[in-house]
């Protein structure tokens, strides 16, 4: 930039008009670090327009004199605090060398604050440093931030420290996990482990949430003995490890934990509880998660990922009598029924044959085109005679589904019975069905019989076949 427009922008950050001032701080993104100091001071004024646009360029500039003039901030008040750290993060790399003298700082907070830009940065060139205050920072919040630093590095000299800091403070000793945790070295599994008959609940909770995430089968044996002498809360916890493990030994009651998990946990809760379900083929559970399954709204974003898995899921544990259960059961919300229903179909479930021809009488359209959509993919004389019959069924949605599953199995039974039907069908959307079905069927028949039809078939026909000409007989 242009020594002489740099100076008239920055002449124009103290003018009274604060649009003024808002439009040279955010001109001076493409400043030099000359441009830095007037943004700085920007950062107080009274116009949170001006703050914000002189935030942005001060970012945009980037550099190590731009870190290194934001550092004092470090001591104001939290709004020009919290910035500066902002800023630094978003410089990066090229600020850490400039962190190093604050972790002799006399304040905690500085120290902490160095700290914990380190760890978002993920970068550090002096890491014997951070590992010094570990062990010897008076203060428990700095030395709790040195632990999470750590982990974030992934400094695996700092694995024995890190160690001995599960005896430190419960705060530290917190951080020390998740530090180890990050690391993920089996070398800590006994030490995490000696943590499950600590006297606080807490600590033993995060150390089986860290057994769970380092993934050894190693973390087994610790695991199982602590699950027999708790229970409640932290007895699911040990459980949820285990399945994340993926060694999941049949314990009594094991099952029943992992239910319950199902029922009250959140998704990740779920997930996991739906793994370790499967993994036990527990197909007692299939009810469970069909009625997990069907509470999720699909036109919500990421339900319709959720149902698919838990279908897949379900559809691991086959064809089986909780399932056939499930399609009698009226009681079962529509949504989770029509899920059963699919998932019968995809499995091309033989025995789910009666209970599927049952639903066609149910009084929810989506249940009945979910069980025409899955007789389509069973066998049978009785399947396909009960599709050629839905071809009359009053409710076009039903009745299409019917015609694209007979199109797909290609019944030449069916053909005589949709060539009559497709004279009465008033829908576009079902007549192109009737047609494709009928191609599909015998594709010669159909059209040496176009002429049966209205101009209005003839053209959808046309659509399908390139040789047919409206209003000429084949």
């Amino acid at each position: 930039m242009h020594t002489a427009r740099l100076k008239k922008l920055v002449k124009d950050l103290r003018h009274h008009d604060s649009a003024k001032r808002r439009y040279a701080a955010e001109a001076l993104a493409d400043g030099d670090e000359r441009a830095v100091y007037p943004l700085i001071k920007a950062l107080r004024d009274e116009n949170y327009g001006v703050q914000d646009a002189a935030i942005r360029s001060l970012m945009e500039i980037k550099g190590e004199s731009t870190a290194y003039m934001l550092l004092p901030l470090l001591r104001e008040n939290a709004f020009l605090r919290n910035t500066a750290i902002m800023i630094i993060k978003e410089i990066g790399r090229e600020a850490v060398p400039l962190l190093a003298p604050l972790l002799r700082d006399r304040d905690d907070d500085i120290r902490k604050f160095a700290l914990d830009l380190i760890q978002d940065i993920r970068h550090c060139d002096y890491p014997e440093q951070l590992v010094d205050l570990l062990k010897n920072d008076p203060n428990p919040n700095v030395r709790a931030a040195a632990a999470k630093a750590l982990g974030a590095l992934k400094y695996r000299p700092a694995g024995p420290q890190l160690m001995k800091a599960l005896k430190d403070e419960e705060w530290v000793c917190f951080s020390a996990i998740e530090a180890l945790t990050d690391l993920g070295d089996e070398d800590c599994l006994s030490s995490i482990a000696d943590l499950l008959n600590s006297p606080s609940e807490a600590v033993r909770f995060a150390a089986l949430e860290a057994l769970g995430k380092i993934g050894s089968p190693l973390s087994v044996r610790p695991i199982v003995e602590h699950i027999s002498k708790t229970g409640g809360y932290e007895k699911n916890a040990a459980i949820k490890s285990l399945v994340r493990i993926g060694d999941i030994p049949p314990l009594p009651g094991m099952s029943d934990s992992l239910v319950e998990i199902l029922q009250d946990g959140d998704w990740e809760d779920r997930l996991t509880a739906i793994k370790g379900l499967v993994a036990l083929k527990e197909k007692s559970a299939i009810p469970y998660m069909i009625d997990i399954a069907g509470s999720y709204d699909t036109s919500v974003p990421d339900n319709e990922e959720k149902v698919a898995i838990i279908k897949e899921a379900v559809k691991g544990l086959g064809c089986n009598e909780h399932l056939l259960n499930i399609l009698r059961d009226r009681s079962m919300k529509f949504r989770g029924r029509s899920i059963a229903v699919d998932i019968a179909g995809e499995l091309k479930c033989r025995e789910a044959v009666p209970a599927l021809i049952d639903l066609l009488k149910d009084e929810c359209r989506d249940v009945k085109r979910s069980a025409v959509n899955s007789l389509g993919k069973a066998e049978g004389d009785e399947v396909k005679e009960t599709l050629i019959d839905m071809i009359s069924e009053h409710d076009s949605h039903v009745r299409k589904t019917a015609v694209i599953s007979l199109g797909k199995i290609r019944e030449k039974a069916a053909f005589e019975p949709l060539m009559k039907f497709l004279h009465n069908e008033k829908y576009h959307d079902v007549i192109h069905e009737f047609v494709k079905a009928l191609l599909n069927i015998d594709s010669s028949m159909f059209l040496s019989r176009i002429h049966e039809y209205s101009e209005h078939v003839r053209e959808i026909a046309a659509e399908y076949v390139s040789d047919i000409r409206t209003g000429e007989a084949c």
